[in-house]
């Protein structure tokens, strides 16, 4: 801890969670550590881990973790809860991880009935673990699948849409869908660039006060 520390132990605590979501153990993130800093992470998670072990205490990821485990480790209550959860429905799947993914398809075996919705163009929690790969590659896991594109959009103006259509064309890992709306042109789209996060909320605040001002 202190200053003598070369990592600061928020960093460690994100690094730990992020190999959780991964399940990745303490052993696995030695194996595949690249430097100091690496090792004495993988280091700090074996401790972390035998620590809540002689607690008998769980942490936040462990919820996952865990539950993985059991699934993985005890076939009758694998095929048990998977009988007991027939219909299994995952909303925002473009946002679950690795652990996520592997307690869906564990409850998706006897019983496939699995039906997620998502779009790889709105992930956004890619820094809390989030696997891209779970929402791209569930057509190569589930070879029977039916695709559903829901290209309708009922809320943006055409306007919006062809903006944001141009702009989403330039991400690499994404599935092509049109974006239709039968909504008006609309105005045009104001682009507007701030130096800092914080100056970008101040302005989209202020910019609502003045629009709820003038009763718009």
């Amino acid at each position: 801890g202190g200053e003598d520390s070369p990592i600061p132990p928020e960093k460690i605590e994100a690094a730990i969670s992020r190999a959780k979501n991964d399940l990745a153990s303490p052993k696995a993130l030695a194996h595949r550590a690249r430097d100091d800093k690496d090792r004495l992470i993988a280091k700090v998670y074996a401790a972390y881990e035998e620590r809540l072990k002689s607690l008998s205490a769980v942490d936040f990821d462990d919820l996952l973790v865990h539950v993985v485990s059991i699934l993985k480790n005890h076939k009758d209550v694998r095929a048990s809860l998977d009988k007991r959860y027939r219909y299994v429905l995952v909303d925002e799947y473009q946002d679950t991880n690795l652990a996520q993914y592997a307690i869906v398809r564990a409850l998706s075996v006897d019983y496939p009935n699995l039906c997620v919705t998502g779009d790889p163009d709105q992930s956004i929690y890619g820094w809390r673990g989030a696997n891209l790969k779970n929402i791209l590659e569930f057509e190569d896991d589930y070879p029977s699948v039916r695709v559903v594109k829901l290209e309708h959009n009922y809320r943006s103006t055409k306007n919006i849409l062809s903006v944001a259509d141009h702009l989403i064309r330039f991400n690499v890992n994404r599935k092509p869908k049109a974006l239709i709306t039968e909504n008006p042109l609309g105005e045009p789209v104001e682009l507007t660039i701030y130096a800092r996060e914080t100056d970008e909320a101040e302005g989209v605040a202020g910019k609502i006060q003045s629009l709820v001002r003038d009763g718009v």
